[in-house]
């Protein structure tokens, strides 16, 4: 429903608003989370819903819904279709399922944190183990050097063979495809990592904040495709 509604607004004229953070946002955004949210209480009338666009609806309920209509708007006000739809479902404050569609190019993700399928057919990332010669990704390279650690970030970047802004939901979908090896974001909302969490975990990523915690959110996010990719890349990345 919301797919072909988005996919037919690619590419088209739409009206663009910049919200208070001066991030960009378009009726496109909006309609699409309201149908969602309708769709949502419509079959599971007792479940919650947080939505980038119109907030919280009964947040303390077991099952809460997490939707974020566009994510990587900017992409998609650029006629770039490297953004997606982003649905997790949390079930007592824990991500249980997540759902990255990318409508334009009909390619959908869904992970149960046991399994991670990409249009129907397991996913399975690289098994890449070494820092140089790595394919490097990030919604926004001046973030991490900039809310992070510039010194470790400009390591990264330079010991990797591809650094690219192939970024949003995208880029975790290349990761867990085999495609890239390491995803950074600086910071992300509730709305832009429950849906990924399921989907890494269902093909075994191995992930963590920028600091090697879990307060993934506040403190973004670093992805790897090995565990062993993913020790290196933290010990760059927090390098005094």
């Amino acid at each position: 429903m919301t797919g072909e509604y988005i996919a037919k607004s690619f590419g088209g004229r739409v009206n663009v608003d910049y919200k208070s953070d001066e991030s960009p946002v378009t009726e496109v955004d909006k309609n699409s989370e309201m149908m969602m949210r309708e769709a949502i209480k419509k079959e599971y009338p007792t479940h919650g819903i947080i939505g980038e666009e119109f907030g919280v609806e009964n947040p303390d309920s077991e099952f809460v819904w997490v939707l974020d209509p566009i994510d990587g708007t900017k992409s998609f006000i650029s006629a770039v279709p490297l953004f997606g739809t982003l649905v997790g479902l949390m079930y007592r404050g824990s991500p249980i399922l997540g759902l990255i569609n990318q409508p334009v190019l009909r390619q959908r993700m869904l992970g149960d944190c046991q399994t991670c399928l990409f249009n129907g057919k397991a996913s399975v990332p690289s098994s890449r183990r070494d820092i140089d010669g790595m394919t490097l990704l990030t919604s926004d390279s001046r973030y991490c050097a900039d809310l992070r650690s510039e010194r470790g970030w400009r390591e990264l970047e330079k010991r990797a063979a591809i650094a690219r802004t192939w970024g949003d939901c995208y880029g975790y979908m290349l990761l867990c495809r085999g495609y890239a090896h390491v995803m950074c974001d600086a910071i992300l909302e509730v709305w832009d990592a429950t849906a990924l969490i399921p989907c890494m975990r269902g093909c075994g990523i191995s992930f963590s904040d920028w600091c090697g915690g879990n307060d993934i959110g506040p403190k973004g996010l670093v992805a790897s495709c090995t565990a062993d990719l993913h020790r290196k890349v933290l010990e760059v990345l927090n390098t005094k």
